[in-house]
């Protein structure tokens, strides 16, 4: 049997993220978006960053692919990072515990190096925004 390709032309390659000329990834304009989830400090303390990755994703209710697909990475890759043989930083990290919608990783690092992490209260600022524009008006009339 003849082929047209050899052995190392059809095996994909390997990479952190996926290379197509031209694709795009869709981008809903509308969605529903969770609230990101601190983990158990306790939990926190004892894991490592391979286990705070896997809790993001348990906790999620999606698969470790589906969360590679929504944050465009390879599910080569993702196994990688769920098995701490690679990472993920900066962009992809964040886009990461959007998808999962976990804080686990962040506040992994965050422990490291003696940090807490504290989630903002946007009600609250929604508050002191509504009642600074609504002094701004008393001062007006």
């Amino acid at each position: 049997m003849h082929t047209t390709l050899s052995g190392t032309e059809w095996k994909g390659e390997e990479t952190p993220g996926k290379h197509s000329q031209g694709a795009q990834v869709a981008f809903p304009f509308l969605a529903q978006v969770k609230a990101p989830a601190l983990a158990d400090p306790e939990f926190i303390r004892l894991a490592a960053a391979p286990a705070c990755m896997r809790y993001a994703v348990q906790r999620s209710g999606l698969d470790d692919f589906e969360v590679a697909d929504e944050i465009n990475i390879s599910h080569g890759y993702i196994s990688k990072v769920m098995h701490g043989t690679a990472g993920l930083h900066g962009a992809r990290l964040v886009a990461f515990m959007r998808s999962t919608g976990s804080l686990a990783p962040l506040q992994w690092l965050a422990e490291q190096v003696g940090c807490d992490v504290v989630q903002r209260d946007m009600r609250a600022a929604e508050v002191a925004a509504l009642r600074s524009r609504l002094q701004a008006l008393e001062k007006a009339a």
